[in-house]
């Protein structure tokens, strides 16, 4: 007996045409009809061609079987329920019309669904048969609320949703209905969004309960429309939580009482008493961080705080607008002036502003926030703070710690058992969050680590925990510690396979050969910007080259090229900052300009600096060459932009501020870059760093080179490329 599978496949020519070819000889097309089955056939045709192949057969899928039943239900069965269609004596032109475009819109959502791969194979497999069951009982008159069960959401979506063919169907709302607690149930998150046309279902009361429960949140929201029909609904509900969530979002204060909501229900503390709280901003904030606390105590004894995650955004918001916005203003004054509005504040109160403050806080602001909350320890280590804390975010902690140089410092202040189990803890465990938030954290550490005992901690604690994540089997956590291994590996031994493995370039240095083009020139492009700032910029650019005899300049009229006459060829184009005051944005012009020469010369820059203002900041990432391998974002805040960047230059290493940027260190940075590659060395960024902070040791040199993060400290993003890309 043949395999099912070489049967079909042996059949499948002849099925696909058959009897159609046979039957249509038989049966007359009204013209009027002609170009809907035209177009049927066309769909049928671009679903087969979904795979690259103009053939007769969908393939969809890895399930070679599942391909062939695809292809046999919409070739041969398509074609014979067309077929059914004109053959129904009972159906006029205008039902049949009825139908067969009904079929049209079947196959043009399958063709979308299967291009978005949003409807898995297996229920496409049953849509033409739901199409089927619907059309028969509509033709007879019949309801279809008796089948809608009998399908999946995705194939009633398609068939009773806003483009139905059977909208004359006197059952299609209360089919409809059913079809959203279908809808409900895989999707509850967006009930609230989607309910209103339903809220007279006998489902819609059990529906806005569980609403209530499980996403709070976004019920608080619904519940504070009091006028809307869905306010009013929630309203009428019989139900403790549903109720006591509406009476705070009737309240004014009603979002800063909101985070507390779990702490209520405990009966800890009362609504008038957050009131009270609330008039005041330190006690407010000291009133989120106890209450912090007190809600990672019942995460330890496995009762999760309603909220969890707003009682989180809520501290952070308030370390925001009340302390970090102040003290970062107050960048130049005194620290005794700067500082003096943490007086009031406790360590796990400063604690809490370092944790949520990452990505708004000053170098500067971070170093008097954390000398202020260990001074306020006293006598007790960073331990004993922790400890406070109940490990709250610890590893969020940690990281900033050995980004801003305290790592070493927080550690010496425990005794060296704890320390070590502190660096354990850090690194164990990756595998069990659903995000990777502590995976970055662990990858961002690992290159502001100076300790060489607690890097090589680390490193074998990372081969401990990938050894384990492979005895368990767990694939996600081979994967986590599989690339932190290779990571931490490079910095030491760059013929580690990261880039191979997983897709993505190497870590701590680029070869030459990264950033040449195929004559051996290094093209590097420089944006300037044409105001107060840039014009002194451009000047100090210029004075790295102008009278060294290693470098040729050719002034053009909207830019400056910088060409090497000793070592390798190396080629800078940069911009001139023309005046753009008067509005007319000749600077912008001058870029475009460059840009549209770089191109139709065949010029591909593999480094790109920016150096200008923030705000001027988008207007180079918009013009960014996808050839860029190195990028200095020399303006302040640049660090925020790192994704964005990545997203255009998926392979570049950036060189970007977390604070100011500043010529200070920018000439410098683009000094040791520029004479690398000329004297033919690649680009090692670990031994350009070192050579900087040697220069950079002392005063407000090292606060402002403190601020700028090299490549082989953006590990993190790294680590988040190399997981996405696994297995690709």
């Amino acid at each position: 007996m043949f395999p099912l599978r070489l049967f079909i496949w042996v059949l499948l020519p002849f099925m696909a045409f058959s009897a159609a070819g046979q039957d249509s000889s038989r049966t007359v097309i009204d013209i009027r009809r002609i170009k809907l089955h035209e177009d049927i056939d066309g769909l049928q045709s671009k679903i087969c061609a979904l795979d690259g192949k103009p053939d007769r057969m969908i393939v969809i899928s890895r399930d070679l079987d599942l391909d062939l039943l695809l292809t046999d239900i919409y070739t041969r069965q398509t074609d014979t329920l067309q077929l059914e269609i004109e053959k129904n004596a009972t159906a006029d032109h205008r039902i049949k019309v009825k139908y067969l475009s009904g079929l049209n819109i079947l196959l043009e959502e399958l063709l979308r669904s299967f291009r978005s791969n949003t409807l898995p194979a297996s229920e496409a497999a049953t849509l033409l048969e739901a199409y089927r069951q619907y059309m028969w009982l509509d033709i007879r008159g019949l309801g279809i609320t008796g089948i809608v069960d009998h399908f999946p959401y995705d194939i009633n979506k398609i068939l009773l949703g806003e483009n139905s063919v059977f909208f004359e169907n006197p059952a299609l709302e209360a089919a409809r209905v059913m079809m959203f607690r279908q809808f409900a149930a895989l999707h509850p998150d967006q009930v609230l969004s989607r309910i209103e046309p339903y809220l007279n279902a006998s489902f819609a009361d059990s529906l806005i309960v569980e609403a209530a429960h499980h996403y709070p949140g976004n019920f608080y929201n619904y519940a504070a429309a009091a006028a809307t029909p869905i306010g009013k609904k929630i309203r009428s509900i019989d139900d403790t939580l549903v109720q006591m969530i509406t009476s705070i979002a009737d309240e004014s204060s009603g979002r800063l009482i909101f985070p507390f909501l779990h702490a209520i229900t405990k009966r800890r503390i009362s609504v008038d008493s957050i009131k009270s709280a609330a008039t005041d901003k330190f006690a407010y904030y000291r009133l989120l961080v106890n209450t912090q606390i007190q809600y990672m105590d019942d995460m330890l004894a496995s009762d999760t705080p309603i909220l969890f995650q707003e009682m989180g955004i809520m501290i952070k918001r308030k370390a925001e607008e009340i302390f970090i916005n102040e003290i970062n203003a107050l960048h130049d004054e005194p620290e005794a002036v700067r500082f003096k509005i943490l007086e009031p504040l406790g360590a796990a109160e400063l604690y809490y502003i370092i944790v949520t403050g990452e990505d708004v806080i000053y170098t500067s602001s971070y170093t008097g926030v954390y000398s202020r909350m260990m001074g306020r320890m006293q006598k007790r280590g960073g331990d004993a703070l922790l400890m406070e804390v109940r490990f709250d975010r610890f590893k969020k902690f940690v990281r900033m710690a050995a980004a801003y140089n305290k790592l070493d410092l927080f550690l010496s202040s425990m005794p060296a058992e704890n320390a070590q189990l502190l660096i354990k803890g850090f690194v164990r465990g990756l595998e069990k969050n659903l995000n990777l938030e502590d995976a970055v954290d662990v990858a961002d550490s690992y290159g502001s680590i100076s300790n060489a005992a607690i890097r090589n901690l680390v490193k074998v604690e990372i081969a401990s925990n990938l050894e384990q994540q492979q005895l368990l089997g767990n694939g996600r956590g081979v994967a986590i510690y599989d690339i932190l291994k290779l990571l931490f590996m490079s910095a030491s031994d760059s013929s580690q396979l990261l880039s191979l493995k997983y897709g993505i370039p190497p870590v701590y240095a680029l070869p030459l050969s990264n950033l040449t083009d195929s004559t051996g020139r290094i093209v590097q492009q420089v944006f300037f910007y044409g105001d107060k700032d840039g014009k002194e910029s451009f000047a100090n650019f210029m004075s790295m080259f102008r009278g060294k005899k290693e470098w040729k300049i050719v002034q053009e009229e909207n830019w400056v090229e910088i060409k090497s006459l000793v070592g390798r060829s190396v080629w800078i184009f940069a911009n001139l900052p023309l005046d753009n005051t008067m509005g007319d944005d000749p600077d912008a012009k001058a870029q475009a300009l460059l840009v549209d020469y770089l191109h139709e010369q065949g010029l591909e820059p593999t480094i790109v600096i920016h150096r200008g203002h923030s705000y001027h900041l988008k207007y180079t990432v918009s013009q960014l060459p996808p050839s860029a391998k190195i990028i200095v974002l020399g303006s302040c805040g640049s660090f925020q932009n790192l994704n964005t960047v990545l997203n255009i230059c998926p392979e570049a290493h950036i060189v970007s501020s977390k604070e100011v940027g500043t010529k200070l260190v920018n000439e410098p940075v683009l000094k040791l870059i520029n004479e690398s590659v000329r004297l033919g060395q690649g680009v090692d960024w670990i031994s350009i760093w070192h050579q900087l902070e040697k220069q950079f040791n002392t005063g407000v040199a090292k606060e402002r080179f403190d601020n700028y993060i090299p490549p082989h400290k953006n590990l993190g993003a790294l680590f988040i490329r190399a997981f996405t890309n696994r297995g690709q």
